[in-house]
């Protein structure tokens, strides 16, 4: 039969006490003889945080300082470079840090004094006065019989309370059988500290592509960093019952947003870049670095105008410029052939000396020999005007349906424009004047060339189901 057996409260508390009394080891940056940094998309990081220490064999108190201030303490772990290194059986984050109104709460209750200088005679004398705190937000104080709220002068306090830190701070109570000194590495995840990737493509005859990271470091603290790693793509993660409510929140709505969203990448399907240090992250600080550089890149421009078929009478007339699409391959024959994370490309045109700006957008996450599109802008001097020119019923659930679409080009430069015409049900074309071809159960596109300063049309009939 077993025998359950509770410790009281003030065994424990002895325990502890010993563990404080046999050995105290404090660990601070200046301990540190590697720092390593993973950072991910979705603002939160992975810190590898390795400092060498040399303890007795005892039982040890190991206080670990200057840690980011967003850290999860959940995600806490230790190990040593030593078998029989120091092993922790117990961890407390010390987050109550010295402030105002950290420090002034301690003393609630308590005898508190007030220095203010008065003018006197042409002087100034120090005045003190002592009172009890009563509350705090805002000061309220007892002088004698007189109660006044937050009262003038500079207030001194007798004492720093022990349990208040000048820096978060973890606290490692456990057991030491390795005499002499060892590496101890914690790892941990800290919120706010994000990145993300920016390009330029400045086209001429080849288009050249430069790529940047920015590193945001709100996490409160410095970030010396020796290892850097960023993560592109999406790493599975749950929501911690620690969490603050905000940020619990917020992952479960982006969770829900992933159920709705399909094409995005799989959990743990992701690309590492790394980058040797030193790296000095500075807290509240935007840190850049280069991603990439690649000349030579043959970029092709094409217009492109997407529009929805509609199974119902349509009344008035659509007038649109098509899309400008830049597409360039991602491979080796390219001059490129790298992984590409997801980010905005601002682009740019080279005229003479001069180069102008003609637009940007958001590249996805792009795995090397792949082909990257940009949809920049719309085109200035094409245009083009699309009409429904017949409807008829087939049915209570059938209608056969005629455009026209007319294209424009005001250009010295003939063009070619792909329409792409989106449907919805079950649908056949029945007629049409220029070649169309099916892409898939939802698009139909025609590929329509326009002579320089000129005009071309294209009608097609289609009968839909649904």
């Amino acid at each position: 039969m077993l025998m359950k057996f509770s410790i009281p409260v003030v065994v424990l508390m002895l325990i502890s006490d010993v563990l404080l009394a046999e050995g105290h080891f404090e660990l601070s940056a200046a301990d540190r003889v590697d720092l390593g940094l993973t950072v991910f998309n979705d603002n939160f990081a992975v810190i590898m945080d390795r400092r060498r220490v040399a303890m007795a064999k005892n039982e040890i108190r190991l206080e670990f300082s200057d840690v980011a201030r967003t850290i999860q303490p959940e995600t806490v772990t230790l190990r040593t470079d030593r078998k029989k290194g120091f092993v922790a059986i117990q961890q407390n984050y010390r987050y109550d840090l010295l402030n105002r109104e950290s420090l002034l709460g301690r003393f609630v209750g308590r005898k508190v004094k007030y220095f203010r200088s008065l003018l006197e005679n042409g002087t100034y004398e120090k005045v003190l006065r002592e009172g009890v705190l009563l509350s705090i937000n805002p000061e309220i104080v007892m002088f004698g019989d007189v109660i006044e709220i937050q009262p003038e002068g500079t207030i001194s306090l007798p004492s720093l309370p022990s349990d208040l830190r000048t820096k978060p701070t973890l606290v490692f109570l456990g057991h030491n059988s390795h005499q002499g000194a060892q590496e101890v590495t914690v790892r941990y995840h800290a919120r706010d500290i994000n990145w993300a990737a920016d390009y330029t493509l400045t086209l001429a005859k080849k288009g050249m592509l430069n790529g940047w990271v920015t590193i945001h470091n709100r996490s409160g603290s410095d970030l010396a960093v020796d290892d850097l790693n960023l993560i592109a793509g999406e790493v599975g993660r749950e929501v911690s019952s620690h969490a603050p409510k905000s940020l619990q929140r917020a992952m479960v709505s982006e969770m829900a947003a992933d159920v709705m969203a399909p094409g995005r990448a799989k959990a743990g399907d992701y690309h590492r870049y790394h980058f040797d240090g030193p790296v000095n992250l500075l807290k509240n600080d935007l840190t850049q670095m280069r991603l990439v550089t690649a000349d030579g890149i043959k970029v092709d421009k094409s217009y492109r105008l997407i529009s929805n078929v509609q199974r119902f009478p349509a009344d008035g007339v659509e007038e649109r410029s098509p899309a400008v699409v830049l597409t360039f391959a991602n491979d080796k024959r390219n001059n490129l052939d790298v992984p590409i994370p997801a980010g905005i490309v601002r682009v740019y045109e080279r005229d003479g000396v001069d180069e102008n700006f003609i637009g940007e957008a958001r590249v996805g996450h792009t795995p090397a020999g792949s082909e990257v599109e940009l949809v920049t802008g719309r085109a200035f001097d094409l245009s083009a005007k699309r009409v429904q020119k017949g409807y008829q019923r087939r049915g209570d659930r059938a209608a056969e349906v005629a455009y026209s679409i007319t294209l424009k080009n005001a250009t010295d430069k003939p063009v070619k424009v792909r329409l792409v015409e989106k449907f919805s049900g079950q649908w056949k074309v029945t007629q049409q004047s220029g070649e169309g071809s099916r892409l898939d159960a939802r698009t139909l596109v025609f590929d329509q060339s326009v002579p320089a300063k000129g005009e071309s049309q294209l009608d097609y009939s289609v009968r839909m189901n649904w």
